[in-house]
């Protein structure tokens, strides 16, 4: 298997967070859906991709591909919607602040979660901001009154997250209020993928460690699969995303007591 459109298809890929549909696909390279699910299967055949309803998503050996695109490229992929989710996240965090407070919070890693962060120019009280990656916890310590702890661990290129045993347990050290978290995918019935993992583990820590869960995640991870299950949207959880999430989806999440709010994307320009 190769050609030039199926190279181009996996590149795509890759700077939309190793999944697509096959929607997207047709209007980005102007083919039939016929056309795409051929070269999809081919990609499967040749172990590039994993297929699954509507889409497909590029599995686990292929995903280390996906964190080796450069930071900045990923950041201005969506850029805008990006920084709309992020903002959203932000005032919730704030909201939350000056609500019921809150001592401690974790943000993990992702281009979406470090756009909140730019976005946090409010104060926090003696709130502990916590988070696994470098350059979010970088913007935050920034902020004068903010107190930041860094988590320690093997530190992965080029995200720049720590991992490991040792951050899994600095982790579970800790008791957060909320933890604002992104997604690979999430599926049809709420559960939420990561793509490797050495990342998984992390993120379970910051599952178990945590009394409310905000995921931030914008609509194009909907209804796709990918490599490990973390958990599922239930209550207890919020989900930040905008008005591309189908009806159906939004009904199911809410059946499970998962609060969502939905940010208009910005309109082009």
């Amino acid at each position: 298997m190769k050609n030039k459109r199926t190279e181009q298809i996996l590149e795509y890929m890759r700077l939309h967070d190793g999944t697509a549909s096959v929607l997207e696909l047709c209007t980005e390279f102007h083919v039939s859906d016929m056309t795409i699910r051929r070269d999809l299967q081919a990609l499967e055949d040749d172990k590039k991709v994993i297929r699954h309803h509507g889409g497909a998503t590029l599995v686990q050996a292929s995903a280390s591909l996906i964190s080796d695109a450069p930071f900045q490229t990923r950041l201005n992929n969506n850029h805008e919607l990006k920084m709309a989710l992020g903002h959203a996240a932000s005032q919730y965090l704030h909201s939350a602040s000056l609500g019921t407070g809150c001592s401690s919070v974790y943000i993990a890693s992702g281009t979406t979660l470090y756009c909140m962060a730019l976005q946090m120019n409010f104060p926090l009280g003696s709130a502990t901001l916590v988070t696994d990656n470098v350059s979010v916890s970088q913007v935050l310590a920034n902020h004068p009154d903010y107190t930041v702890i860094s988590i320690g661990g093997q530190l992965i290129l080029p995200s720049l997250n720590a991992v490991g045993h040792v951050a899994e347990n600095m982790i579970r050290s800790f008791s957060f209020d909320y933890a604002f978290i992104g997604a690979a995918t999430i599926d049809e019935n709420g559960i939420i993928y990561n793509y490797n993992y050495i990342e998984a583990g992390t993120f379970t820590a910051v599952l178990e460690s945590s009394r409310h869960i905000v995921v931030v995640a914008d609509s194009t991870k909907f209804g796709k699969k990918s490599f490990v299950q973390l958990t599922r949207l239930r209550e207890g959880f919020t989900l930040i995303t905008d008005s591309g999430i189908t009806g159906e989806l939004l009904e199911t999440l809410q059946n499970n007591g998962v609060q969502v709010l939905i940010v208009e994307p910005p309109a082009d320009r």
